[in-house]
C-alpha cells in the first residue's frame, strides 16, 4: 500500500481522490468514519454508516483500465472471505457487486480524472441500509464476525495488489477466470433492465472484454455491455 489517509468525515472519499489526483501517488487509499456525500453506480446515494467500510483508492495505469473493476471486485471478494473465514457464502454479480448469500453487501464505482482512475467502495460490515430498490445485507445481518474498518483496508489492499500485478503482467484473461470461478448464477436464468428493453436468458458468463454473455432463447449470445442484470 503507497499509503493511506484516515478521516473522521468527508463528503465523498471518490471525490477527495479526484480533487487531488497529480498530487497523490499510485495506489493511495482514502478510507472515512462517515461519508456525506457518497454516491453509488447511476447516481444512488451511498453515504453514512458508521462501523461500515467506505474508502478508495488512486490508480495510474494504462491500457484497458475499466477492467480493473473486475480486479477490484475479486479483490474485495477475497479480502471478506479472508476476514470471515467464509469464502463459499460470497459471490460477485455483474458487474461489480460482492453479494453475500446472495444479496448485495457491497458496491464499487470507477471513475475517471485525467489519467488516473478512483476506485470507490462501500461495503456493509456493521449494518446496511432499509427501503433500498433491491435488498441488502451486512456482515452483522448475517450473524459473521464485524471485521473493523481498518482490518479490511489491510486485507483488501494487499489482495487489491495482487491482482493489479496479475492483470498487468496477464492481461484479463486470468482476471476473467477468477472472477467467473466467484460468480453466482452461472447456467441460471436472468433480466437484462437496458432501459428500453429487458432481454432475458442464460448467463454464460464474460466475454474477453468484461461483457456478460446470454444465450438468448433462439439460442444465439448477446453480449451485455451496460445495464443491470437480475436473476429470474
Amino acid at each position: 500500500m503507497s499509503g493511506f489517509t484516515h478521516l473522521a468525515e468527508v463528503g465523498s472519499t471518490n471525490d477527495l481522490l479526484l480533487a487531488r489526483a497529480e498530487a497523490l501517488p499510485d495506489g493511495h487509499w482514502v478510507i472515512t468514519d462517515r461519508q456525506t456525500a457518497g454516491r453509488g453506480r447511476r447516481g444512488r446515494v451511498w453515504n453514512d454508516g458508521a462501523g461500515n467500510f467506505m474508502g478508495s483508492v488512486l490508480v495510474k495505469a494504462t491500457g484497458q483500465v475499466q477492467q480493473l473493476s473486475f480486479v477490484a471486485t475479486l479483490a474485495l471478494h477475497d479480502a471478506l472471505s479472508a476476514l470471515t473465514g467464509q469464502p463459499a457464502r460470497f459471490a460477485l454479480k455483474w458487474p461489480n457487486d460482492v453479494l453475500l448469500d446472495g444479496t448485495k453487501c457491497s458496491g464499487i464505482l470507477l471513475e475517471r480524472v485525467g489519467e488516473a482512475l478512483v476506485i470507490g467502495m462501500g461495503v456493509n460490515l456493521a449494518h446496511h441500509p432499509d427501503g433500498t430498490e433491491r435488498p441488502a445485507t451486512s456482515l452483522a445481518a448475517a450473524g459473521l464476525a464485524v471485521p473493523t474498518p481498518a482490518a479490511l483496508l489491510d486485507e483488501l489492499a494487499a489482495a487489491l495488489s495482487h491482482w493489479r500485478e496479475t492483470w498487468a503482467a496477464h492481461g484479463f484473461a486470468p482476471i476473467r477466470a477468477a472472477w467467473t470461478a466467484r460468480a453466482a448464477g452461472i447456467g441460471a436464468r436472468i433480466v437484462a433492465r437496458l432501459g428500453s428493453e429487458s432481454p432475458e436468458g442464460l448467463f454464460t458468463g464474460l466475454a474477453d472484454d468484461g461483457a456478460l454473455l446470454m444465450q438468448l432463447d433462439d439460442g444465439t449470445t448477446r453480449a451485455i455491455h451496460a445495464g443491470e442484470v437480475f436473476a429470474l
